[in-house]
């Protein structure tokens, strides 16, 4: 042994609780037997586990000669066992893995490392001796050297619950290894890290020992209490409240509270506030922008761990600093550290796996040296400083801590040790995992190999296909596969190339057309153009108001929209972050629960984007409308938020700047609140700026394969009655591909149709078709009196009727449009009728009524007939498919006014002769 290897504890030595005894007695007890098992050490965070196994060891080498290898996960874990072991065990010499072997092994020597330094594969391809040199010995030629030398060889992996990430690679070394003696210490109560470990380290089962939370409490070295702090929201505040900021106030919030007790106790002692947050570039730099902006902390009191990686030293170092009041880490750091000041951890990433969570909740469990020497037993701790409390800006996140809580109170103290055995299993995906089951009966063995749970089957013999053909002597190859393809292929016979058909030139007259249209098995049906009177050759159509209407429309609407005074009162607190939310405490080891009302803090992106996001929702509203609402709603808020710093010294309120940002947040509240208000209003004013129209000039003929004739309609404008589903499907059967080329929507320029220049050319497609409820109400048209004619208006066709929704951005197509006479010898007149299924939407579409057709009727069918939907959504009049009059009746009742504005009629006046739907500009 080196001088420079003998070491000054840091730390002073301590007596054994009673409970580490019993685990002290019952691992060396074990460990002494004739087959030493592998033992495992079970007990929370902060129960001295090390302490145990230091005195283990130490009770061990007494007994047998014998050099460790103790494995950490972390650096800074190396240290404080280097200094706990030099404190309480005389009879152990700790040493650095990397200069230990390269010394004289010795009893009681104890070689420490991080469990990487070892689990390397290019280390274990070289059996571990591939490193060393002149200066520098192997490992393996280390360990030789102890064995030859007498020496037993033991291996502990502490906190394996972390360092065991790697299971495979370490197991194998340990496996290499083939220690004597096997102590493992955990603070997960079940991982399936630690049974793959030792299935690979080449063990069947093993003797567990634990220290139950309830013992380890009673010591003092865990606090009593863990609370848990979520935040139950009213569904109005549930997506714009900024629950990460909320936890990061509240935190602090208490751990000034728990500090000044402290003081106010004469306690020395500085609690240490714990931010755990995710991953990322900016997570940390954002939470210390939020502590000293929101909470005021001074930026020396606030100690930051930046990289994703944990840095175990550097932790311990900030949490051990009592000029710090705050540690923020990420959540890949959370792990392998002691900061005994901390009461609090404000955890603004959700932890919902159980053993994170309790890393995670350990890292507050201890109860500090000072707080027990205030209260020496028996003195009860407080409540107050015998708490950890855990906010949690994820309500979700509180089913893992309270899933750690429960795992770790559930553990039963195992002072005298339990055989598990481990057992494998095959899951049904195929994957096999090992599992531990409690044996009272110890094994012979505790280093069995386990069965690898895969079934094994005898290798079949190929099976070769018997041939009773004489084989020749002179075939090299046979003439067919055993499956009776051809072993040579043959090339298949080109076909001649067909000779391409010279296309057809375009037709240049009417006559032509219908010769080409016959060819191409399609027939043409032309609009009539004579015998209906009022047909014209193009129909209105509205279009949704143009940019300077539609400013005028958000302006309007902005001004008119009623404000309460309690939305205005609510608006402002949102917008100061005075919202009042319940903050729910929960005693994960009991069950108590207690709320209260706090202020909580409001997210002013996510209010923003929502209002932004209703905005866009309304129909014709674009980006220039939506900052022209919000700036007229804030104007109208910027009085109530100044009243809300009325009480202020006018040198402490805010800039000018800072009070119009809160107007619009106050604003944004109020669209989230009124959004249906809004819409409403938004729908009756966009009634008022729709502008009309022409509609493109309706086809002049429209086409359909000849094979499929369409039934003779009487007064439908093309002579018959659009097709069904039915036939729309027969389309493939009876035209060819390049048939079906000339079934389609265009205009022919150089055809000439009833003396205009060009020929339009429409098709009767699944936009125009009829369903069934649909063509019972053509026919019905067509029997009726008092209708001229009818047109079938398709969806999304340039020459169709269109009207501006008032609830919504897309337009809305009636199905028919229909020329009457309201009452006998009236001038007939174009109306608008809508067959539906789904009354709510009729009632929607209902609320604004087109400018040149007047109201729009919606039928459905109720049973065998024919119902009128009423604006509400409700039935009104029957309608009788062989009787339309009370079609008749109620399209007189709602008929447009002449001269007026044909949205605000309510009733029918008799037109004057020579006036339809189409000569009345109602622009």
């Amino acid at each position: 042994m080196r001088v420079g290897d003998i070491i000054a504890p840091q730390s002073s030595a301590v007596e054994p609780e009673v409970f580490q005894s019993g685990l002290i007695d019952g691992m060396t007890r074990a460990l002494l037997r004739q087959s030493a098992p592998p033992c495992l050490l079970r007990a929370p965070t902060g129960s001295g586990k090390t302490f145990v196994i230091s005195r283990v060891l130490e009770n061990i080498s007494l007994e047998r000669l014998t050099l460790w290898l103790w494995f950490v996960p972390f650096v800074n874990l190396v240290q404080q066992t280097e200094d706990a072991l030099a404190a309480n065990c005389v009879g152990l010499t700790p040493v650095m893995l990397s200069r230990g072997r390269n010394q004289e092994p010795q009893a009681g020597m104890v070689l420490l490392s991080t469990a990487q330094g070892v689990a390397r594969a290019v280390d274990r391809r070289a059996n571990y001796n591939a490193d060393g040199d002149d200066d520098k010995r192997t490992l393996a030629a280390f360990v030789a050297r102890a064995r030859a030398g007498g020496l037993n060889i033991g291996l502990v992996v502490d906190e394996a619950h972390i360092g065991l990430d790697k299971t495979t690679e370490f197991g194998q070394f340990a496996h290499w290894l083939t220690p004597d003696f096997l102590i493992m210490a955990t603070a997960t109560p079940r991982d399936a890290r630690l049974l793959e470990f030792l299935q690979q380290s080449g063990h069947s089962a093993f003797e567990s020992f634990a220290a139950s939370r309830d013992e380890v409490v009673n010591a003092r070295l865990n606090k009593r209490y863990i609370e848990a702090v979520v935040y139950d929201l009213r569904q109005s505040a549930q997506s714009v409240t900024d629950l990460k900021r909320t936890v990061l106030r509240q935190a602090w919030k208490r751990s000034q509270r728990i500090k000044r007790h402290l003081q106010e106790a004469g306690v020395a002692l500085t609690p240490l506030l714990l931010v755990q947050v995710a991953n990322g570039d900016k997570s940390v730099e954002e939470a210390e922008q939020d502590l000293i902006h929101l909470c005021g902390v001074h930026p020396g009191a606030i100690g930051k761990h930046s990289s994703d990686a944990p840095d175990p030293v550097l932790m311990a170092a900030i949490a051990n600093d009592a000029s710090k009041e705050v540690l923020i880490f990420k959540q890949s750091a959370g792990t392998g550290f002691d900061a005994p000041r901390a009461f609090v951890l404000a955890s603004t990433k959700s932890v919902n796996d159980s053993d994170f969570a309790m890393q995670f909740v350990g890292r507050v469990m201890r109860v500090a040296r000072a707080v027990r020497e205030a209260w020496p037993k028996p003195h009860a701790i407080p409540d107050e400083f015998n708490t950890a409390h855990v906010y949690l800006a994820d309500a979700e996140a509180q089913r893992g801590f309270e899933a750690a809580v429960q795992a770790t109170s559930g553990v039963k103290s195992q002072l005298e040790g339990q055989t598990e055995k481990l057992e494998a299993r095959k899951m049904a995906s195929g994957a096999l995992v090992y599992t531990n089951r409690p044996n009272s009966q110890p094994p012979l063995m505790y280093d069995a190999p386990l069965p690898d749970g895969t079934e094994r089957k005898e290798a079949a013999s190929p099976v070769i296909p018997h041939d009773d053909r004489q084989p020749s002597l002179f075939d090299a190859l046979p003439e067919t596969g055993w499956d009776g393809a051809d072993v040579l292929d043959e090339m298949a016979p080109v076909p001649p190339s067909a000779t391409p058909r010279a296309r057809r030139a375009m037709p240049a007259s009417r006559e032509e057309l219908l010769e080409l249209l016959a060819e191409k098995n399609i027939r043409a049906y032309p609009r009539r153009m004579t015998g209906l009177r009022n047909l014209p050759t193009l129909l209105k159509r509205e279009r949704q108001p143009e940019m300077d209407d539609m400013s005028a429309v958000s302006e309007t609407a902005a001004t008119r929209l009623a404000i309460s005074g309690e939305l205005k009162r609510t608006a402002v607190r949102a917008a100061l972050n005075r919202l009042k939310e319940k903050e729910v405490h929960t005693e994960l080891t009991q069950g108590q629960r207690s709320e209260e009302d706090v202020q909580v803090i409001t997210d002013r992106a996510a209010m923003a984007r929502e209002a932004v996001a209703i905005l866009r929702s309304l129909p014709g509203v674009e980006d220039e409308d939506v900052r022209l609402i919000v700036g007229v709603l804030a104007r109208r808020m910027r009085e109530s938020v100044d009243e809300a710093f009325e009480d202020i010294e006018a040198d402490d309120r805010p800039s000018e700047a800072e009070l119009n940002r809160h107007a619009r947040d106050a604003a944004h509240w109020v669209i989230r609140r009124e959004a249906d208000t809004l819409a409403e209003l938004m729908q009756s004013l966009v009634a008022e700026f729709t502008a009309l129209e022409d509609a493109e000039p309706l086809p002049d003929m429209m086409l359909f394969p000849t094979a499929l004739s369409l039934a003779a309609s009487r007064k439908n404008i093309y002579g018959v009655l659009p097709p069904s589903d039915d036939d729309l499907a027969a389309i493939e059967g009876v035209l060819l591909l390049e048939e079906r080329e000339w079934l389609a929507d265009r205009v022919l320029p150089g055809v000439s149709s009833g003396g205009e220049a060009g020929t339009r050319l429409g098709r009767f497609d699944g936009a125009s078709k009829l369903n069934g409820e649909e063509r019972d109400f053509a026919r019905a048209l067509d029997h009726a009196d008092f209708v001229e004619w009818w047109h079938r208006n398709p969806d999304r066709k340039p020459y169709a009727v269109k009207l501006v929704r008032g609830e919504h951005r897309n337009y809305f197509y009636p199905d028919f449009v229909v020329c009457l006479s309201h009452v006998p010898g009236d001038e007939p007149m174009t109306r608008l009728v809508e067959t539906k299924e789904n009354v709510k939407d009729a009632a929607r579409k209902a609320r604004r009524v087109p400018k040149v057709y007047g109201k729009v009727l919606f039928l459905t069918k109720d049973r065998s007939r024919l119902r009128v939907i009423n604006d509400d959504g409700s039935l009104g009049l029957t309608v009788d498919w062989s009787d339309l009059t009370p079609v008749r009746e109620w399209l007189g009742n709602t008929r447009p006014l002449v001269g007026g504005n044909p949205a605000e009629a309510t009733t029918w006046l008799p037109a004057r002769a020579g006036m339809s739907g189409f000569q009345v500009d109602q622009q």
